[in-house]
Formats: structure tokens, sequence, C-alpha cells
């Protein structure tokens, strides 16, 4: 379960680096700020998970929403159209996002969430 963690982080920084990687960030600057800022936050939250011996249940949630965002985002933010590379990046991290944070979720236990005191 320890690798969840860390195919968050690469998630999020994959979205940092893919506006430079792939050429979109001189077509778009709506879907660049998007892709840098959620991919800062995934890969925040991401290494909290990796690094954090009690990590609460709502991080994964809020991971869950990020993942939901980066696949909505292209429509909401009409920039589907302008740039196919920006939206099929924005929905495969989200779909990788969520995915591994709902995989943390059903895997877990409760137990193993917070440090239990005797």
């Amino acid at each position: 379960m320890r690798w969840c963690p860390w195919i968050t982080v690469l998630a999020g920084v994959g979205l940092v680096v893919a506006p430079f990687a792939t050429g979109y960030y001189a077509v778009s600057n709506v879907a660049t700020v998007e892709a840098i800022a959620l991919g800062v936050v995934i890969a925040g939250l991401g290494l909290w998970t990796a690094f954090g011996e009690t990590v609460p249940a709502w991080v994964d949630y809020l991971l869950m929403l990020c993942g939901g965002w980066s696949i909505v985002a292209p429509w909401v933010l009409a920039y589907s159209t302008t740039t196919t590379m920006a939206r099929n990046t924005d929905v495969i991290a989200g779909i990788i996002v969520a995915g591994a944070a709902v995989y943390r979720l059903v895997t877990s236990s409760p137990g193993a969430r917070q440090k239990v005191a005797a």
C-alpha cells in the first residue's frame, strides 16, 4: 500500500511538468495554470501520505476530489478543444489520482489510519 502515495506524487509532478514537456504552455494559459496549481496540490498531498505516520482519511477524500476536478477541468474551463494534449494529460492524471485515493481508502483499515492509545 505504500506505492499509492508515490503514484500520486508522480501524477502531481507529471501535471506540473506536462505544459512544458508537451508545449501547450504556449497555447493555453488557463490549462497551464490549472495543471501547475493542481499538480502542486496533488504532489504535496501525496508526499504527506507517503511520509506521514498518521494521515487522516480526509486527505484521500481531498485527493479524490482533486482527481475528479482534473478529469472535468478541461470542459469546465473550456480548453478541451483548444489543446487536446492538455485535456488528455489532465484526464489521465485525474484517473490515476482518484483511483489511487479510492484504493487507499478501500484497503486501509480504520486502525491503520490512527495511532491507538492503550
